[in-house]
């Protein structure tokens, strides 16, 4: 130890040279052009496949914006005509509709939920206008929305959406995550403290409690639905359960589990998911590690793809149309990195940072949710104290990769 402090200069002397030696440059970096090429090399940091545009949470110039600290996008659905309907966090939950369409092209607040403040992961889209929400004070609601008017300049008094509360299914806890059987007219839900499953019948109101989907309470904040109504979520250590509505039953899943890296299978959760319809596959992001992953529905086969970019957490995933699975990575206080799937060749790539330039030059810090329009098109829900509606619309992929994508779809 002596011989150690007799090695470390005292502070406010000058450094041994002979330690502290410059690496020697070449000589090609004094040339005028030498940093202007490396800087071109180094590429673009923003996202330039495909384009965004961003839209303010207002329905024309001539109406104020979704409130600051209560515009964070955390639930967003689309409906078969292309309506968007989203739900915020905040000091004050709010719902709104956006109608890309012409000659609208405009977000409408549709209902404050006073004495709410939080609709996260449960929002789906009913019929119609009309959607229902869980919130995290534990209350569903189905909330209507107006029509949009022909004329978006005038400055006229807009009619609220109707507001109806269905009740609170678990007491004493809120609501996690929400999905919708439409078929069957159920809507499933998760409480956020233990775990309790319960079933909404849309027609009746009347609420079915399972009870819980892990004994530990240790369970992902997310429920997956398939076109043909199982419906998956995880336990502890990653652990698939699933629910069937033709037995309907609720029971953990053997050994399949989320995949997960060595000695962190204990805090894998579902981060975010998507259901491709393509592959028939559902895609996962992990809350634990921002791991990519497949689950199979009908054998629930789980396949790791990768990690795609840097960050800790995957916090939104939507398909496209062409079978391509776009993501944003990052936790909170991170700047968020987009990234893409490509199933045709297996590549995971990080496409940089969300940049929109239309209405307005914005960059994306975080995203907490996303869905997919019927023409193709992406939407991201920026989860900030000032938010925006991002709207994504991929590049064209060529022939090659649409035919590794249909030899995938053959398989």
């Amino acid at each position: 130890m002596n011989e150690m402090k007799a090695k470390i200069p005292p502070i406010g002397s000058e450094p041994d040279a002979a330690r502290y030696v410059q690496v020697e440059l070449s000589p090609a970096l004094k040339e005028a052009a030498a940093w202007a090429d490396i800087q071109a090399a180094r590429g673009a940091v923003h996202v330039t496949e495909g384009y965004f545009v961003c839209r303010r949470l207002r329905y024309s110039s001539q109406y104020r914006d979704l409130p600051d600290y209560s515009s964070a996008i955390t639930s967003l659905c689309v409906s078969p005509e292309g309506q968007v309907f989203g739900a915020t966090s905040g000091e004050t939950a709010q719902v709104f509709a956006y109608d890309p369409r012409p000659p609208f092209d405009a977000v409408m607040p549709v209902a404050a939920l006073e004495g709410e403040a939080a609709v996260r992961r449960s929002l789906v889209w009913e019929k119609g206008r009309t959607v229902i929400c869980g919130t995290r004070a534990g209350a569903l609601y189905r909330i209507t929305a107006p029509g949009f008017g022909s004329d978006n300049v005038q400055e006229w008094g807009r009619t609220p959406g109707e507001v109806e509360r269905l009740g609170v299914p678990v007491a004493g806890e809120g609501v996690a995550a929400l999905a919708i059987d439409r078929l069957r007219g159920r809507v499933y839900g998760l409480s956020d403290k233990t775990g309790v499953f319960f079933i909404l019948d849309t027609a009746s109101g009347k609420v079915e409690v399972r009870g819980p989907v892990d004994k530990y309470w240790m369970f992902s904040e997310n429920l997956m639905i398939s076109p043909g109504g199982e419906v998956l979520t995880t336990g502890a250590g990653g652990r698939i359960v699933r629910y069937d509505p033709v037995t309907e039953e609720l029971a953990s899943a053997g050994e399949a589990r989320l995949a997960s890296y060595p000695g962190r299978g204990c805090y894998s959760r579902i981060d975010s998911w998507t259901y491709d319809a393509v592959s028939g596959l559902f895609y996962v992001g992990d809350k634990a590690d921002g791991l990519l992953e497949t689950v199979d529905p009908r054998t629930l086969e789980v396949r790791l793809l990768g990690k795609p970019t840097g960050n800790r957490r995957i916090r939104a995933l939507a398909a496209g149309l062409d079978g391509r699975i776009f993501g944003m990575a990052g936790a909170e206080g991170e700047l968020a990195q987009m990234f893409v799937y490509e199933p045709g060749t297996g590549e995971l790539k990080n496409l940089g940072i969300p940049l929109a330039t239309i209405e307005e030059k914005r960059y994306g810090f975080e995203f907490e949710a996303a869905a997919t329009g019927p023409q193709g098109q992406i939407y991201f829900g920026e989860s900030e104290v000032q938010s925006r509606l991002f709207v994504y619309f991929p590049a064209h992929k060529a022939a090659s990769n649409a035919e590794g994508r249909q030899e995938h779809r053959q398989t």
